[in-house]
């Protein structure tokens, strides 16, 4: 698994100078400080720590491929203006480029709400589900994470979550499992409060408990494939709902919850750390790429319009103008200035893949299409949807062999991208004469269509596949495609086979034309044509065919495609 990137920001308000900042690199994360590089470098070693920690202790492991930003601001003026909420220490926000953890002022010495933000962050890219309890509980046991040397303690008392359960009215099991981000409790001053209590308690004592702790497992995959959390109760632990909360009960009332310390073998990776000045220019890009994430989108817009005055052509800032733009369906503008961007030398991959979606879209040639997936791909070579589109895009530039091994390469393919992929091997595999392997494909983008577009496309592959199967059209192995334009003339109709005549230039050339089902039509076609035998209509026409079998043959080859 390819590592996450995360990158940190101790913010401080944007008019600072350029030499207040400090930039510090190490593998996994990348931070931007005020607070001085002791500081910097003592963040790091934190952070580096329980992502250990997860990759070694937790069993949910998959923390992504994208970079994950992290700001901290060390004063209320500087956190106020990103602040979603008066009690929000710390929260977790997304745009389609990038991921943030937010810390404000009151979160600066204490780590644990951007931690418990962290956990939120590690779900949501294992893909697991899970009920709205437990995905606040146990990011608040996460929480508590304390470095100890080479050891990670989790598992430390809550105070405030204690206060909760001993003065405050407990919610039942199953109002307490039952509750999601959109119930009235969720968003209730009055009961928000032993809501998180009681989740913290449940998952602390079903995470570390003795009796509870090996079968956790389990139970979050009971969860995770839909069970209720009664059910689940059952499944994994073998007791009713109402015996795990008389447990919890017990549990809280010997006044001694179970910790638990992890082996966390975390190198010295200070001579790793890189420090530099930042810019007053990228700091305040920063911080205008949050304005974005948070829904600030008219003062980002504004931020940008500055900067790009100060210090037009930077590529940074274009990607920025470019995402805005995309996220807000203007797409003409998304693809100026991801344009720019691509020319200056960015090998975003997300950035080089939309580029090329939006020059797809924009009937631009495979040819300057396919340079923007390598890119994408060079600077992240697991990308499936790159991947995918790459392959298809070779096949729109009728580089059949390359599409068939770039599809295949594909190890496993989401469920979403199979007809497609599945459909696309399929013809390509037509165009190359291997009409067994195209009828086990078009089978399987059969299975997976959903749609109606999906079912149609594979119908018109099956239909061509019966209609290639007949010697006389049957396509040849190591077949080379030729093509050419001219304007259609006439069609000659005999029971021998059909010609179809066109001019090009002087010439008058005849194609042998099979029957309709074996010919490729244009899907969106810029003009009406009909096989009708006798003179045509003057249109222009392109055609795709293969050469004669044989010299003595007198037409100039048989008819693959028409393009008119």
């Amino acid at each position: 698994m390819r590592r996450a990137t995360a990158i940190l920001i101790l913010a401080a308000i944007p008019a600072l100078a350029a030499d207040h900042w400090v930039r510090l690199t190490a593998p996994d994360f990348e931070i931007y400080t005020t607070a001085g590089e002791r500081q910097g470098r003592e963040t790091i070693r934190h952070f580096e720590q329980v992502r250990e920690f997860f990759l070694r202790a937790s069993p949910v492991r998959s923390q992504g491929d994208s970079p994950l930003r992290i700001f901290q601001f060390d004063t209320e003026s500087q956190y106020k203006p990103f602040r979603p909420g008066e009690f929000a220490v710390a929260y977790f926000v997304a745009t389609p480029a990038r991921e943030y953890i937010v810390m404000g002022d009151r979160a600066s010495k204490d780590f644990g709400p951007a931690i418990h933000e962290y956990m939120h962050l590690i779900v949501r890219h294992s893909g697991l589900k899970l009920p709205t309890w437990l995905n606040e509980g146990w990011a608040d046991v996460y929480s508590t994470l304390r470095p100890m040397g080479k050891e990670t303690a989790v598992g430390d008392l809550l105070p405030d979550r204690m206060h909760s359960l001993a003065t405050e009215q407990w919610l039942d099991f199953d109002t307490l499992t039952s509750v999601d981000t959109r119930s009235p409790t969720y968003h209730e001053a009055s009961r928000v409060g032993i809501f998180y209590a009681e989740s913290w308690a449940l998952a602390h004592m079903l995470y570390l408990a003795p009796e509870y702790k090996d079968n956790f497992g389990k139970f979050v995959m009971a969860l995770h494939s839909g069970k209720t959390s009664a059910e689940a109760c059952e499944i994994a632990f073998g007791r009713s709902s109402a015996q795990v909360f008389q447990d919890l009960h017990a549990y809280l009332d010997r006044k001694k919850l179970y910790g638990q310390v992890f082996e966390t073998r975390l190198a010295n990776n200070d001579a790793e750390i890189v420090s530099s000045p930042v810019s007053e220019f990228d700091a305040r890009l920063a911080l205008a790429d949050l304005m974005v994430a948070i829904s600030k989108r008219d003062e980002a817009k504004a931020e940008y319009a500055r900067l790009e005055k100060e210090q037009p052509g930077s590529a940074d800032l274009d990607q920025s103008i470019g995402n805005l733009a995309l996220w807000s369906r203007d797409f003409n503008t998304a693809r100026e200035y991801y344009a720019k961007a691509y020319d200056a030398g960015n090998a975003d991959p997300q950035l080089c893949y939309d580029l090329a979606i939006l020059e797809r879209e924009a009937r631009q040639p495979p040819a300057k299409i396919i340079p923007m997936l390598e890119r994408s791909l060079k600077s992240k070579p697991d990308f499936l949807a790159a991947k995918i589109q790459l392959g298809l895009i070779r096949i729109d530039a009728r580089d059949f062999p390359g599409a068939i091994s770039a599809l295949m390469a594909i190890p496993k393919i989401a469920p979403q991208f199979a007809p497609s992929v599945y459909c696309g091997l399929a013809y390509a595999r037509v165009e190359t004469g291997d009409l067994e392997g195209a009828v086990q494909d078009v089978q399987t983008c059969h299975k997976w269509s959903k749609t109606d577009s999906d079912t149609t496309r594979a119908d018109r592959i099956q239909k061509l596949i019966e209609a290639r199967s007949k010697p006389s059209v049957a396509v040849r192995p190591g077949e080379k495609l030729q093509r050419v334009a001219g304007v259609a003339r006439n069609l000659q109709c005999a029971q021998e086979g059909n010609r179809l005549q066109i001019a090009i230039g002087n010439r008058l050339v005849s194609f042998d034309l099979p029957e309709p089902d074996a010919v490729e039509l244009p899907a969106a076609p810029t003009a009406k044509f009909s096989f009708t035998c006798g003179p045509l209509p003057p249109i222009s026409i392109g055609i795709e065919f293969a050469p004669p079998r044989s010299a003595i043959e007198t037409s100039a080859g048989i008819v693959r495609r028409l393009e008119y």
